[in-house]
């Protein structure tokens, strides 16, 4: 089989895959993200309750180059683990995408529901990134220059690092320089899934689940972006959220794409669609013009 041909075989499977299983397609995926350009360091303890994460370090720079770029750490979802537990092996293809453009990436592990529940999920996130901005320089990385970012209920648990202020340290929330949320829950009351009563009980916990009540115009500038075919999460989320920040005269992007659904704004950020929609233009864009109007 030719070079062409079996590209072309793979790009077909790995379409299957999303439409199919979301499991099978990251698997694929991530087949693909081992032959990255990066350094990963692996199964890194961020937390006493043994909590990991893992650092990729892009290979194509210097020292001093690698030093001032930005560091994304992502979250990934899974209805907070009530609907799919995954783990950050299943998210290396991100990782890859964003050090092939000379951005140094976490991904990490949080404990999930029903093992914990909310909030202590958010708290689990919250030490990683205290982690990273305490322990990134170790590894080339720049702990002054960090941005959030998620899909799905991973969005949610960036967003309410980046809106609730409660959750970080002050040094450490002075370093985040941005939300990216792909598909993100942040105003879905009243519940509408079976699992959600149980994850975010009792009901006076409900308030501090959402993270539109957390907005106040000062956060670090967010890009939130939101598929027209997505089923999962509902669009009123991306609108009622930056509606608030609007509102509140904060910093918002927000990006609605033509015939993407809840996976594929994830998948297109993988070797096969990285051209197929803009989403990774607008993710360099924003951390770009984001980081030039920091310095």
């Amino acid at each position: 089989m030719s070079a062409l041909k079996f590209l072309l075989f793979l790009i077909t499977v790995i379409s299957v895959s999303v439409i199919f299983h979301q499991q099978t397609a990251l698997f694929v995926l991530n087949s693909i993200a081992h032959f990255g350009h990066y350094q990963q360091y692996k199964d890194i303890n961020y937390a006493e309750n043994q909590q990991k994460l893992d650092i990729y370090i892009t290979n194509n720079l210097t020292v001093e180059e690698v030093s001032k770029r930005p560091t994304v750490i992502f979250f990934y979802g899974g209805c907070w683990g009530a609907c799919s537990q995954l783990d950050k092996t299943d998210y290396r293809f991100i990782a890859q995408t964003l050090t092939d453009n000379e951005i140094n990436t976490v991904i990490i592990d949080y404990r999930k529901f029903p093992q914990v529940k909310f909030p202590s999920i958010i708290s689990d996130a919250a030490e990683s990134v205290e982690w990273v901005t305490k322990n990134i320089s170790r590894y080339g990385g720049n702990p002054n220059n960090i941005y959030l970012m998620g899909h799905s209920a991973g969005a949610h648990i960036a967003s309410m690092l980046n809106f609730n202020k409660t959750y970080l340290t002050e040094n450490t929330y002075k370093n985040i320089k941005g939300f990216i949320g792909l598909a993100g829950a942040y105003d879905f009351l009243p519940f509408d899934e079976s699992y959600q009563p149980a994850l975010f009980d009792p009901p006076e916990n409900y308030y501090q689940s959402q993270t539109i009540n957390f907005v106040t115009g000062n956060e670090p500038a967010s890009l939130l972006m939101h598929g027209s075919n997505d089923t999962r999460v509902k669009r009123r989320n991306i609108e009622s959220l930056s509606k608030k920040i609007k509102t509140m005269k904060g910093k918002v992007e927000t990006r609605i794409y033509n015939n993407v659904d809840h996976i594929s704004i994830v998948s297109s950020l993988s070797i096969p669609f990285r051209s197929t929609k803009p989403i990774l233009s607008d993710i360099l864009k924003f951390i770009n013009q984001t980081d030039n109007l920091s310095q």
